[in-house]
């Protein structure tokens, strides 16, 4: 992993649940040491954000993790030991926990100058800042769910995109922090805000009243603006999605699947002659489709240029011939499972992501040896494990 454009970047995270371990991830991914700082209550059946779930395994690879009680002086001392080379901290606690710790930014920053400091909070600065939050509580607050689901109905979305989505928001800061930071060699304090990352999100239909003076419709009530943007069930029970979003794509359509009779028809020239005669298309199209084996149409429309997917469960995505290609997963071993994960989802010339350390099965797993990394001896050592200053 020498080659990656992180590799020699130090990582503390003391963080739990799926932003703040995401941000890590990143790092991690991109080559920086990562060491997650777990507390000796980790797999308390309370703190779920610590506990070793399939989450767990996802968002905490290519870290090591050391448990140590913050609480303690004596476990204070060993985190400005480990900090003194370090580059970025992050973390996602609770407002106020870090400075009650005595490990806040401000407290931090006139012991490690260099130091950059990520937060992942529930809100960035104004009214809301002390509160606490969650990636579906950012949702349902900022208008996410209401656009996902249906009138009376809001729904968040079927992934962590809020977490995550902070996360990567975060990232950008620190990589900026980083570049700062060779140029001043000091480091700063970046913040980065669920319930913001969703309005980010939701800044297209922000727009689109602001500009049309129209409310907005929750998405599964809008036509998307095409005259085939639908799914179909074929004869083998599978789903697929077509869609169909341009005048060669329709006149490519048509001609492989035969539709003589809507290619001649005038009215369907243009995409919106085709929008306002839906009901006729869907008509003609879904029951040639419902005749047809998923693979059989996938094929064809994919070899013509025309956009369409299987439609796939979480549990059976792995079977695609292209995630399955060996270029889009880490897999590693953990808590004896098999694992195979997605990389980051970007690709570059001068390297590649290859290998990947699994998430550690266990709080603590490299705590011994990350003590003596930084130099303790194995008398020390001892003693920190019989006082529980580390575990």
């Amino acid at each position: 992993m020498n080659n990656l454009p992180l590799s020699g970047i130090k990582v503390v995270e003391i963080a739990h649940i799926v932003a703040g371990p995401t941000a890590g991830l990143i790092l991690g991914d991109l080559g920086a040491e990562v060491i997650k700082i777990e507390p000796p209550n980790a797999l308390d059946t309370s703190r779920i954000g610590s506990s070793r779930n399939g989450s767990f395994f996802f968002v905490n690879r290519n870290k090591s993790s050391i448990v140590i009680d913050l609480k303690n002086p004596e476990g204070l001392e060993i985190l400005y030991k480990i900090l003194e080379d370090t580059d970025v901290l992050i973390e996602n606690m609770a407002p106020g926990t870090m400075n009650r710790l005595g490990i806040g930014y401000k407290q931090l920053s006139t012991k490690f100058s260099k130091l950059i400091y990520l937060s992942v909070k529930g809100f960035l600065s104004g009214p809301y800042s002390n509160q606490t939050s969650l990636d579906e509580l950012a949702q349902m607050g900022s208008g996410l769910a209401y656009m996902t689901g249906r009138s009376g109905d809001p729904i968040r979305a079927g992934a962590s995109i809020v977490d995550m989505g902070a996360a990567m928001h975060g990232i950008i800061g620190v990589l900026s922090a980083l570049y700062t930071r060779s140029i001043t060699q000091k480091g700063q304090e970046i913040t980065s805000g669920l319930f913001e990352t969703a309005l980010f999100f939701v800044g297209q239909h922000m727009a689109f009243n602001q500009h049309t003076g129209n409310e907005n419709v929750p998405l599964p009530e809008r036509h998307h603006g095409w005259g085939v943007y639908d799914k179909f069930q074929c004869i083998d029970g599978e789903l697929v999605f077509i869609g169909v979003t341009s005048n060669n794509q329709w006149n490519t359509f048509c001609r492989i699947l035969e539709l003589k009779e809507l290619a001649n028809n005038p009215e369907l020239e243009n995409n919106p002659g085709r929008i306002a005669n839906r009901p006729l298309i869907l008509k003609t199209v879904t029951p040639i489709i419902e005749n047809m084996e998923s693979t059989t149409i996938l094929d064809m429309l994919r070899e013509n240029g025309i956009s369409a997917t299987l439609v796939h469960t979480p549990d059976t995505v792995i079977t695609d011939q292209h995630v399955n290609s060996g270029k889009r997963l880490y897999k590693f071993t953990s808590d004896g499972k098999d694992f195979a994960l997605p990389k980051l989802p970007y690709e570059s010339s001068d390297y590649e992501f290859d290998e990947s350390l699994p998430a550690p099965d266990k709080p603590g797993l490299q705590t011994n040896s990350i003590l003596k990394k930084m130099g303790y001896s194995d008398t020390q050592i001892s003693k920190f494990f019989d006082d529980n200053i580390v575990q």
